[in-house]
């Protein structure tokens, strides 16, 4: 970990270790027994840093890290994380030899990547874990529960490949108060291991709990628990955060791990009658102190947002002023007059009082919080607020040192 100047930096995302930690220990506290607590760090740690966030997460307690691709698990690799990496995806037959030589566990689903697998896995001189996936109502990637018994047979048949699991896909578990679904899924997969146990194949893994199904239902937590937005202090709906409310005497707490930052680049007044931005969106009713802040479109500020967003800059709130544009957007500054360039605005988080969630972001993009924070671009660096108070870089030093 390597130390950054604060003020040296113009546009930068802090990721708090410490609001990770917390949620991992609020999970572990909810899960069953037996279940081992895999976290997903998918898509850049949904937006969060995927190194950094993993091994705070690993650090913390988490037991697996899962993945989508190939090329994320080959990062937590070659960053020198040795835990046990799942890729939830699909690995593509060209892919098969680096698969294999990452150690990472992966998901079945076909007959032409188990192949490719299983010939890379037997040239290494190694066998790799797997996990089938089960098609139970979700209508992605699986194996329908007619076809499960001879295609797992089939596998077990190559040599390379050992079937670790049997997993699926909740379809809506976060997004309703009706279980009913879920429960159908749960009902499916359970039959399913039943089968292939019957029919004399050892399943050591069955799993599908996301965070939903890891806060509130103990039932659905099998083997593994495959926890996303959850562990990064956000909960994957409001439907689901008020059934934890009327129900649970002790609802869980998470802490949102998060915020985006930047300085402003220039002061200006426009005038009476001025517009502001493409299109000319936004006419000022009388002169109007703005801030131009230099991220836009392009490093993940919605552009949605224009007109109707607002960051914070000493705790007051400064709204969108104009069409969010590539690289900059403009804030109105009539309740921060002493704002001066070089000022520090929150994008993402909060300052006293007032915060700006992600939650709030996605009411403002027509959009759901998984978007908010995933699309943050990769450019903007994730830096660790660390419990010194000091903020650290995790990976790709040079650019930011």
């Amino acid at each position: 970990m390597i130390p950054v100047r604060e003020e040296s930096l113009r546009a930068w995302c802090e990721v708090r270790g410490d609001a990770l930690r917390a949620n991992v220990a609020t999970l572990r506290s909810r899960l069953a027994p037996e279940a081992l607590l895999g976290v997903v760090v998918k898509s850049d740690a949904y937006g969060h840093g995927l190194v950094l966030c993993a091994r705070e997460f690993i650090a913390a307690g988490a037991d697996w890290l899962i993945v989508n691709s190939l090329a994320e698990a080959v990062r937590l690799r070659r960053a020198g994380l040795t835990a046990p990496v799942y890729i939830c995806a699909q690995v593509a037959p060209f892919e098969a030899s680096i698969a294999v030589e990452s150690g990472a566990r992966v998901v079945l689903c076909d007959r032409n990547s188990a192949r490719a697998l299983a010939a890379a896995a037997h040239q290494h001189g190694t066998v790799l874990s797997c996990h089938i996936k089960l098609e139970t109502g979700t209508h992605r990637q699986g194996i329908a529960p007619e076809d499960l018994l001879e295609y797992a047979r089939w596998v077990e048949g190559l040599e390379g490949l050992k079937i670790e699991g049997l997993t699926t896909h909740f379809a809506d578990i976060e997004d309703t108060a009706d279980r009913g679904f879920a429960q159908e899924q749960m009902r499916i997969l359970s039959a399913a291991a039943e089968t292939l146990r019957a029919g004399g194949l050892d399943i050591p893994m069955v799993h599908a709990a996301n965070s939903a199904a890891a806060l509130l239902w103990p039932e659905t937590h099998g083997s593994l628990v495959r926890v996303g937005i959850a562990a990064y202090g956000l909960w994957p709906s409001d439907t689901l955060r008020e059934v934890a409310e009327e129900r649970l005497p002790l609802p869980p707490r998470l802490c949102p791990a998060l915020s985006w930052k930047a300085r402003i680049a220039q002061v200006k007044t426009v005038p009476e009658g001025g517009t502001i931005g493409y299109g000319r969106t936004f006419r000022a009713p009388k002169p109007m102190r703005i801030g131009i802040v230099p991220v836009g479109y392009y490093e993940g500020y919605d552009r949605r947002m224009s007109n109707r967003g607002h960051v914070l800059i000493d705790g007051a709130r400064a709204p969108v002023r104009g069409r969010v544009c590539m690289n900059m957007f403009m804030i109105d500054l009539a309740d921060a007059p002493e704002a001066q360039p070089g000022q520090v605005v929150t994008l993402l988080g909060s300052e006293g009082e007032e915060e700006v969630g992600a939650d709030r972001w996605a009411s403002w993009m027509d959009s759901i919080h998984y978007e908010a924070v995933s699309r943050i671009h990769p450019e903007q660096p994730r830096l660790l607020r660390a419990e010194d108070g000091l903020l650290y870089l995790a990976e790709d030093a040079k650019a930011y040192e």
